[in-house]
């Protein structure tokens, strides 16, 4: 199945630059780990992949953030997964990060790109056919959910 191709708005690049980033980071922390110790060939060979695929796709889309970047078209065959990976990665840290500044600030307005950039996501994931993510905070039990927020409501007064 050919996925086809996804368009990455030119003021959502940089959200893609960041995950593409941070995915690049991780597999030259587990290559440096690989290379020194040869656990696993398996796993040298993913990173190498991973690494090869970010680096590729780094290329593509350009190594610098840049605030007019032009709307890229990309391949979901061949890139969908990291693509979808990254965007994920970021759109996730970015809702954290509003629900930190919401819950500290009383700050609740998001700003446009984050409703844009998860729109984008769940194109992605539409198109290369890859489930949702179960989220961290879904993983937890009701009883866990709950005393968390009450220890929440408890620390700022509320």
């Amino acid at each position: 199945m050919n996925p086809g191709q996804a368009r990455i708005p030119g003021h959502l690049v940089r959200y893609l630059h960041k995950g593409v980033k941070r995915e690049f980071g991780a597999s030259l922390v587990i290559l440096g780990i690989e290379v020194e110790t040869i656990v696993d060939p398996k796993t040298y060979h993913d990173a190498l992949a991973r690494f090869d695929a970010a680096r590729t796709l780094l290329e593509t889309i350009g190594l610098a953030d840049d605030p007019q970047q032009p709307a890229v078209e990309l391949d979901l065959g061949r890139w969908g997964s990291l693509i979808l990976k990254s965007l994920e990665s970021v759109h996730a840290a970015e809702l954290v990060r509003l629900q930190d500044a919401a819950a500290a600030d009383g700050f609740d307005m998001p700003p446009r790109d984050i409703p844009a950039l998860g729109s984008l996501v769940a194109d992605i994931r539409n198109k290369t056919g890859t489930p949702q993510r179960v989220s961290r905070r879904r993983l937890l039990p009701l009883w866990a959910r709950r005393a968390r927020e009450a220890n929440r409501r408890g620390s700022d007064g509320r």
